[in-house]
């Protein structure tokens, strides 16, 4: 990599990224490359904090409210109140017992409300509250009452389902009225009207009694005055604006089942999550444990310090709106890193937690390599930019773990997949194992006795992403690192793993002295395949880059002259520059093994080419091929693009382009949820997205979902996969899916340091 790369951070930080104004002109901050510059201010980061039902309580949430204090109560059917109990992001709270007014529990309180911004109650003879100390005490004279709500100047409309009665503070009977079937009153005190609610009308009734129908039709669930004389309704198929009755039932989910106005945004609950209508008329899902305790939404409300409480029938999320820079987002998955995601060195992808959070569990990783490597990348970047001793005693720890893959083997270039302490000896490399690796996608196993320590095992069968992994940590090192041991150990295993391969003729050689599945380069494996099966295009592209970074480090000939070989004589070079629009499906008559390759676009492809991006542009033999390169990654980014995917975008902006969509990487670093773990995830059912027909890329939308509503997206995923399984129970590492893009950005120079002014 260029020097001018590497010192980025001197040359950043002497760089003035004032943007000037002037009132026909706004100026944007630049780096040296002429790129633009994200300047980092704080943006709404969402998260969630859950607080669930006790399983033993035999009654169900009613309704929920905070008051001036910042105070959270609960209503059940029962007719108790509920607190939330030491609830955070990671470790959901408890619902216990309101015990705050001992008189209060002994009461049926059948419903709540607020006026003034404190808490109002409703039981079998009283609309009553502790606030303006305890004088708001009214009698209402419907025993069975089960509903009410608050006018103006402290009127109550109370209702028992038949009859509805209006009361003052000094309980005066404004007026009453016949109500049969009522299920719901909404105060509307801007108009001076409350809106009864029926299953099959909503009906206005003035405050001097007179009542009128605004709206009839079938399935009404709720109504929420909106402004003006405008109301929002509710129904079992969408909601509509009263006036106008325009159903709209293009939503995430068309069974509504409540309302909320907050900051004045509109809230919608209903079967299947909540979601907020947004400016630009698209909508914010909240579904799934990700977010809610539960899907069945009954109450929205807001809450304390600008928070959204969602009421479910399993328990209420508190919906958090936090300020946050995208560096206070690295250090809190830095931090999440430190603590779940690291063993022996290694950055584990995914971590167990059989019993919560706290005792998340690692274990060995069939591509302990790939994950490491990006990790020990990303804290090298963040070492380049901030100078930070534990960003780089970060990498050294990595460092450490997949120097020692090389070790345990006892063969010189051939690396393991991964090792673990005490270990079985195993061999799972029995008859039609390639088939059952390429339909299951998970390799055969060996593992070994390592030469190291014999308590130790190692997993062997070692394939092309790890080799990737290795090789992009390999050159991060040797670029990045300032100590020059460790960049000679970095130099030795380079060194030998190319050895290793080129000796064998392009293939990894097993231990059992057979190529392992996917560690094939050799041209009579890699032209074997139809010009469009992606593996003749990517085996290519890969083998070229790795040649040219060791000779780069090396400058070996062997190496810069089997990379001409393979492009001069075997047609490497017309494969990687292949469009990518020329890959498909291939039929059978190229091949089972073709066929099966080919039968839909490999993602983990995508994650393996933009890595060795990283050896095949800045390393190229000459300014023709180097111009060659940026055209293949051109090609590759522009058919990405609508994966907004940073890392991608970054990779692509290596190669000095002005235009490679550096607000959607925002959106992508941004987007990205806080909550790492497996939450199950539904979006299939959603009436407000556009579904594409069945296509070789797996896109199923035409537009990217937020990433906070879609499945947890590994780079090597499908991001535009719209369901998955999950309880919660497992959880990724930020270290190559977050910690890798945003670090590269910093370095870069195309994402700025932070500003919190």
């Amino acid at each position: 990599m260029r020097k001018s790369l590497i010192l980025f951070a001197i040359i950043l930080l002497a760089f003035s990224a004032c943007t000037k104004k002037s009132q026909e002109t706004i100026s944007l901050p630049v780096n040296y490359l002429g790129q633009p510059v994200y300047t980092d201010k704080p943006y709404i980061q969402e998260f969630s904090i859950k607080y669930y039902f006790p399983t033993d309580e035999k009654a169900n949430p009613v309704a929920i409210a905070a008051d001036r204090n910042g105070l959270i109560k609960m209503l059940t059917s029962a007719g108790k109140l509920l607190v939330p109990d030491n609830g955070s992001l990671f470790y959901a709270g408890k619902l216990i017992p309101d015990i705050t007014h001992e008189p209060m529990q002994k009461k049926n309180i059948l419903a709540m409300t607020k006026v003034q911004n404190q808490f109002v109650y409703l039981d079998n003879k009283q609309v009553f509250s502790n606030a303006w100390a305890g004088k708001l005490q009214i009698d209402h004279n419907l025993p069975e009452a089960s509903m009410f709500a608050a006018g103006k100047d402290f009127h109550f409309l109370v209702s028992d389902g038949e009859k509805s009665v209006l009361l003052t503070e000094s309980g005066e009977t404004k007026w009453s009225i016949e109500t049969p079937g009522l299920q719901q009153i909404k105060s509307d005190i801007q108009n001076n009207r409350f809106l009864l609610v029926y299953s099959g009308k909503v009906d206005e009734a003035d405050l001097s009694g007179q009542v009128k129908t605004l709206f009839e039709g079938t399935g009404i669930t709720c109504v929420q005055p909106v402004s003006g004389d405008t109301a929002l309704i509710g129904t079992l198929e969408g909601y509509l604006f009263n006036p106008g009755n325009t159903l709209v039932s293009k939503v995430p989910c068309s069974e509504i089942t409540c309302f909320s106005k907050i900051n004045n945004e509109l809230w919608f609950g209903s079967s299947h999550g909540a979601f907020r209508l947004n400016s630009d008329k698209t909508y914010s899902y909240f579904a799934g444990e990700r977010w809610l305790p539960g899907n069945m939404v009954i109450d929205i409300q807001p809450g304390p310090e600008n928070t959204v409480l969602v009421l479910t029938d399993k328990g209420f999320a508190q919906l958090h709106f936090q300020k946050m820079t995208l560096e206070e987002k690295a250090l809190f998955y830095e931090k999440q890193v430190r603590e779940k995601n690291i063993r022996y060195g290694f950055n584990t992808s995914s971590v167990q937690m059989p019993n919560g959070y706290s005792t998340a569990q690692t274990g060995p990783q069939p591509s302990d390599n790939l994950w490491t490597g990006m990790y020990l990348a990303s804290q090298l970047f963040r070492y380049k930019v901030t100078g930070s001793d534990e960003a780089k005693q970060n990498a050294m720890e990595a460092f450490e773990a997949m120097e020692r893959l090389h070790t345990v083997t006892g063969i010189p270039g051939l690396f393991g997949r991964s090792f673990e302490r005490d270990y079985k000896t195993e061999n799972t490399k029995t008859e039609g194992w390639e088939l059952k690796e390429l339909k299951s996608g998970s390799p055969a196993m060996i593992w070994l006795p390592c030469k190291d320590h014999p308590n130790w095992t190692w997993r062997s069968t070692a394939s092309s992403d790890q080799t990737v992994g290795q090789i992009f940590a390999l050159t991060a090192i040797l670029e990045l690192a300032d100590d020059t041991l460790w960049k000679q150990r970095a130099l030795t295993m380079l060194d030998n793993l190319m050895n290793y391969i080129v000796d064998n003729n392009l293939y990894i050689i097993d231990v059992d002295g057979e190529p392992t599945l996917w560690g094939k380069w050799n041209p009579d494996y890699v032209n074997s395949f139809p010009t469009n099966v992606g593996d003749r295009k990517i085996n290519s592209s890969n083998i070229i880059a790795f040649l040219q970074t060791a000779y780069k480090f090396t400058r070996k000939e062997k190496y810069r002259e089997k990379a001409f070989e393979m492009m001069d004589k075997f047609g490497y070079l017309e494969n990687l520059m292949r469009p990518m629009s020329e890959i498909g499906k291939s039929d059978s008559t190229a091949g089972e093994w073709a066929k099966t390759l080919s039968h839909e676009w490999n993602h983990s492809d995508d994650e393996m080419y933009f890595l060795a991006y990283w050896g095949l542009y800045p390393y190229a033999f000459s300014p023709e091929l180097k111009e060659k390169f940026r055209e293949a990654i051109r090609d590759h980014w522009e058919i990405e693009r609508p994966e907004k995917n940073a890392l991608w975008n970054f990779t692509y902006a290596m190669t000095g382009t002005k235009d490679f969509d550096l607000n959607q990487s925002i959106e992508f670093l941004q987007q990205y949820p806080l909550d790492l773990r497996n939450w199950a995830v539904q979006n299939s059912h959603r009436k407000d997205i556009e579904l594409l027909p069945a296509n070789f890329r797996n896109q199923t939308t035409k537009t990217l979902l937020p990433l906070g509503e879609i499945p947890l997206y590994r780079h090597n995923g499908e991001i535009f996969r719209l369901d998955s399984e999950g309880n919660g129970a497992s959880l990724i590492s930020a270290g190559d899916v977050w910690l890798l893009p945003y670090w590269m950005g910093r370095y870069l120079g195309v994402i700025g340091a932070p500003v919190k002014n």
